[in-house]
């Protein structure tokens, strides 16, 4: 009988070693980041995990998710143990990209873990220059169209554009903000200055790079000055 317990315990322990070894294999599992599109800084990276599929609904199954998010450096940054999770990448002091892992396990089978991991870029769309073909002077009275652009917007950001009078450009440029005097979205826009000018001076043309995301973080802006002129007198004077 003695004999037979210590045959039954070597089994167990061969068991039990076989399970760890399963579960250490799974969870070593390698993984090669994917490359996604550049992201700005300042900007919201949203990712979410896969569903339970109704099938392992039906078995009473629930999934655990595990997130860990690393800079450049191999240096762990955030965690998350939610299916959807929210990164906001720094304004400043920013890594050159950050790496996302998640780690899926089944709560009822423990030793059942998939994983996955991806790789963002952090890259600022650089500096802007408005180009025109038009005059720095403008009748006010102009009806033609004059296009100002900038050359391709960079993919990780949303470019939007306004006109101000010199006198009301704001100290803070915000996406979603004078809305009076936004003129368009995009790498150009057209100016007729006769429907944008209601008296003369010196007008700015704006426009700014933001985060695709709320909180739509300026990632940088250009402006070029307009002076629009008003229409000479008529009055004859007798002398």
């Amino acid at each position: 009988m003695i004999k037979s317990n210590w045959m039954w315990a070597f089994l167990l322990l061969i068991g039990l070693a076989s399970i760890m070894s399963n579960a250490a294999a799974v969870v070593a599992i390698g993984c090669t980041p994917i490359l996604q599109e550049q992201v700005a800084p300042g900007d919201t990276i949203d990712l979410k995990g896969p569903d339970v599929p109704a099938s392992q609904q039906a078995l009473g199954i629930n999934w655990v998710y595990s997130w860990t998010v690393k800079n450049a450096a191999g240096e762990e940054v955030a965690t998350f143990d939610t299916q959807s999770i929210s990164f906001t990448v720094p304004t400043t002091d920013y890594a050159e990209n950050y790496y996302f892992e998640m780690l899926v396990t089944a709560r009822e089978a423990s030793t059942c873990i998939n994983q996955a991991c991806m790789t963002f870029p952090i890259v600022t769309p650089g500096e802007c220059s408005i180009d025109t073909d038009a005059d720095n002077q403008i009748c006010i009275t102009d009806s033609e169209e004059y296009e100002y652009n900038t050359g391709d917007t960079p993919k990780q950001v949303n470019q939007r554009w306004w006109v101000f009078k010199q006198s009301e450009v704001p100290e803070n440029l915000e996406y979603n903000g004078n809305a009076d005097s936004k003129i368009g979205d995009g790498s150009s826009i057209n100016i007729a200055w006769n429907g944008i000018a209601a008296e003369s001076g010196t007008y700015v043309i704006l426009t700014g790079y933001f985060g695709k995301k709320s909180p739509y973080a300026l990632q940088g802006s250009c402006e070029k000055q307009v002076v629009i002129v008003d229409v000479p007198l008529n009055t004859i004077t007798v002398t």
